[in-house]
């Protein structure tokens, strides 16, 4: 009887020990894992966060209309489609070296992308640096869900329509613009494209250079006069000069025609300011022109 039960022991133990081996041969021949469920494919890393319906695939052909958001390791959002990019985001075979993946899911999958800080910056973005708040992050996260898989031809059509919508909110955007120029300022510089300064008070202060650290007061409005944005009273908002990401491009590039001391007028298109899907609170809406009116408090080298 002891001998009965020590040989169906050994035969479990046997049993076990072989598919352990065998999972861990399979494991050790699939991608690379992550103490986080991540698994490795060329240069990123890449995790499944749900599935769809399965039923329609994509060809290498087709273009993949994409619901995205981009997070740091600390999942803050800094980008995402619905505020950023009006819901129509795209994306194409070799769009970027690390959605090809996506190619391999089904209509209604979504996963999440860890990408060096560098090459998301550089490709999604077209910046040359990563932005101030990623770059002690060893990667940033994409995710990506797959709205709907289209053909070339539906491509060319949907952007066609979203395009003849832009220029005409664009249209209307640059006729108020000028009104209020015409209207409201006595001499203004055109640094950017329907984009304006106006020095209210002059100084003979150092100009601002690339890689200043520069401490600014501003407060933002609507053309209707309405207050939209603002630095808290008595707490000044420190940028690195250059740096893509502290302000809203428009206030970035006028930063290059002031000096220290200085104040001044500054009108921005809603495309140097939030866009057309206005601020992520929903407190500036879509398509918005804005009116800032900014002080330089110090500079440093």
């Amino acid at each position: 009887m002891r001998v009965k039960v020590m040989c169906n022991s050994i035969f479990v133990i046997r049993k076990v020990a072989f598919v352990l081996l065998t999972a861990v041969l399979f494991l050790g021949c699939g991608p690379e894992k992550t103490h986080n469920g991540y698994s490795k494919k060329d240069n990123y890393y890449y995790k499944l966060l749900s599935i769809g319906d399965g039923k329609i695939k994509p060809d290498t052909s087709d273009v993949l209309w994409i619901d995205a958001s981009c997070l740091t390791l600390k999942d803050s959002v800094f980008w995402d489609t619905k505020h950023n990019a009006f819901q129509s985001f795209f994306v194409e075979q070799n769009s970027y070296s690390f959605t090809k993946h996506l190619f391999s899911l089904a209509e209604g999958d979504s996963v999440q992308f860890l990408v060096k800080p560098v090459t998301l910056f550089k490709e999604v973005f077209g910046y040359s640096k990563v932005a101030f708040f990623s770059e002690k992050d060893s990667a940033v996260k994409f995710s990506a869900k797959i709205l709907r898989i289209i053909s070339p031809d539906e491509y060319t059509q949907l952007t066609d329509s979203l395009r003849v919508v832009t220029e005409g909110r664009q249209n209307e955007e640059y006729a108020q613009i000028n009104n209020y120029v015409t209207q409201s300022f006595d001499e203004s510089l055109q640094f950017s494209v329907n984009a304006f300064l106006q020095v209210t008070k002059p100084s003979v202060g150092d100009s601002i250079k690339r890689g200043d650290k520069v401490s600014i007061s501003y407060k933002g409005y609507f053309l209707d006069g309405r207050l939209a944005d603002f630095t808290p009273e008595g707490k000044p908002f420190e940028v690195s000069v250059g740096q893509e990401g502290q302000l809203i491009d428009g206030l970035r590039l006028a930063l290059y025609h002031l000096k220290k001391g200085e104040k001044a007028k500054i009108i921005l298109p809603s495309r140097l300011a939030f866009g057309s899907q206005g601020s992520s609170n929903g407190s500036i809406p879509p398509h918005t022109p804005l009116l800032y009116e900014v002080e330089i408090l110090d500079t440093k080298n």
